[in-house]
């Protein structure tokens, strides 16, 4: 018997917290991007968490966690912060749930999702994309949070990416793709950058990019790029956090 349960479609979708009313929003705004390992070294990610996401105006996390740690640090750390998860299972034991989510300033106009089709190998958890649209000004613009399939083979892997892909083309606007790609081997990489290539997305070179592994990614569409830096000295969670700032 498997140890989790998956949500039906209708609750996927969760929000925690409310963004405050701002005047305007930024034209220049911090995009912080983390694995966070379902925060398993509790002591050690809180502290980084809260240092490295402080004063960022949005956060995308993989691996996060609903349980009786990471939630409250959103409401009381993260308080200006408005949580969107998409929550991949449950587990049984405790019903804490785990997925992708986006903590931002702003509050979104649409939020969506889409579950891989295929599950993954052994284990037979889902793999979730959220997708949220925020207004800047007249302009709106995509930003999407993903954890792509890992232990599937290379034609269900192309597959889901191709999934997330064909709902970004129905976007015609600024778009933020960012996450945990899992491209562990060159295969996996150059499908992945040829497939978002193909929307007019750019993959992002890194600052202090010291990963031998690059699993993690972002990829931008009208947007002009001041910064982009991985923090590599992290070991709160097995994947280090990127960085990156941008402009309209």
């Amino acid at each position: 018997m498997v140890p989790f349960i998956v949500p039906a479609k209708e609750k996927v979708l969760l929000k925690i917290g409310e963004a405050p009313k701002l005047p305007e929003a930024p034209s220049q705004f911090d995009i912080f991007v983390w694995n966070v390992y379902k925060g398993q070294k509790a002591h050690l990610f809180e502290q980084d968490f809260k240092r490295l996401g402080e004063n960022k105006d949005f956060i995308f996390l993989q691996e996060a966690l609903l349980d009786q740690r990471m939630p409250a640090m959103w409401r009381s750390d993260f308080a200006a912060y408005e949580w969107h998860l998409a929550q991949s299972f449950h587990y049984k034991k405790d019903l804490s749930s785990t997925g992708v989510a986006i903590g931002s300033r702003l509050t979104p106009h649409s939020v969506d999702f889409i579950r891989a089709k295929t599950r993954e190998l052994f284990w037979l958890t889902p793999k979730l994309t959220l997708f949220s649209e925020y207004s800047f000004g007249e302009k709106k613009a995509l930003f999407v949070c993903t954890h792509v399939l890992n232990f599937v083979t290379l034609k269900a892997f192309t597959s889901s990416l191709y999934e997330i892909a064909e709902k970004i083309a129905r976007f015609d606007g600024p778009v933020v793709l960012a996450g945990d790609f899992n491209t562990w081997n060159f295969k996996r990489y150059m499908i992945m950058k040829s497939i978002f290539r193909d929307l007019g997305l750019e993959h992002l070179d890194l600052e202090d990019d010291g990963r031998i592994l690059k699993l993690d990614h972002v990829f931008v569409r009208g947007f002009d790029v001041v910064k982009a830096k991985v923090h590599h000295t992290i070991v709160s969670s097995d994947h280090f956090p990127l960085e990156i700032t941008l402009k309209l």
